[in-house]
């Protein structure tokens, strides 16, 4: 009998086709999976609100990773003990008070699905699944910042996002680090606590699960999966992943279009 294994799951780009559906191949593998005794877990950059619809379509019972490892959570196990990173309020009220200001158009502080809107724009907010959030304060957040936040979504004016990256990591990298995202949305930078990411809460649950590193394969396309990737016994890149998280990858999949956690599950994992 084959060894169980903790199969991980990145989202965008990874086991969905498209931002809105899972490759029905990828589905039908993960189910295959979990039939077979695998654990599968999703880590993704999404607030839990952007993925639990995903986590009920596959019928997860796992913990779900979520903001890049600032958030993870068991859906409907109140005995499941949460961990939820945090900046400081004080030291994010720094970085919002930085010269950076002049080169923002929005921002969005997040705390699980409660939401801080610097201002009201829906060219901002008509991807952040606005109808599944806890709450929402707009204004400015030296007046409605009240909790410590998990991390913050900037909007940078058209073609300053490099100079907002570089003086977050010149001023503030003992706090926070930073990434611009890509696809249409490169003025749009993600801000997170500088020691988090998807691999430092993969081996927190790993460690509550009880498996061992040489048992999880990992599955993504991004540089936000670089960390996870290293840390897992196996880290898979997707055929449409970065060059950087294929050049450290233990092994490579079909892209994610082509369902390619699929082929790579029925190869190397799955029973006939």
């Amino acid at each position: 009998m084959k060894k169980k294994k903790l199969i991980v799951i990145d989202l965008d780009g990874t086991a969905l086709h498209d931002h809105a559906s899972i490759h029905p191949e990828t589905k039908r593998a993960l189910m295959k999976a979990k039939d077979d005794g695998h654990s599968v877990v999703i880590a993704t950059g999404r607030p839990a609100r952007g993925s639990l619809n995903f986590y009920r379509e596959l019928g997860l019972d796992t913990p779900i990773i979520n903001f890049n490892g600032a958030y993870m959570h068991a859906p409907g196990d109140s005995n499941f003990e949460e961990v939820v990173e945090q900046i400081s309020l004080d030291r994010a009220m720094d970085i919002f008070n930085s010269p950076i200001r002049e080169d923002l158009v929005n921002a969005v502080c997040e705390y699980k699905d409660h939401l801080y809107i610097l201002k009201r724009d829906e060219s901002l907010t008509s991807w952040m699944w606005m109808d599944e959030v806890d709450s929402i304060t707009y204004g400015d957040f030296q007046e409605t910042l009240d909790r410590n936040p998990s991390g913050f979504i900037l909007q940078a004016k058209p073609g300053r996002e490099q100079q907002v990256m570089s003086y977050l990591r010149e001023h503030f990298s003992d706090i926070v680090a930073c990434r611009n995202w890509s696809d249409g949305y490169q003025n749009i930078i993600e801000v997170f606590k500088h020691d988090i990411n998807k691999g430092t809460a993969l081996a927190i649950l790993a460690e509550r699960l009880g498996f061992h590193v040489e048992d999880i394969i990992v599955f993504g396309d991004g540089d936000n999966d670089i960390e996870m990737l290293t840390f897992a016994g196996t880290g898979v890149a997707m055929g449409n992943a970065l060059e950087e998280l294929k050049a450290i990858a233990d092994a490579h999949a079909l892209s994610n279009k082509e369902g390619g956690i699929a082929h790579y599950l029925y190869e190397h994992v799955l029973n006939p």
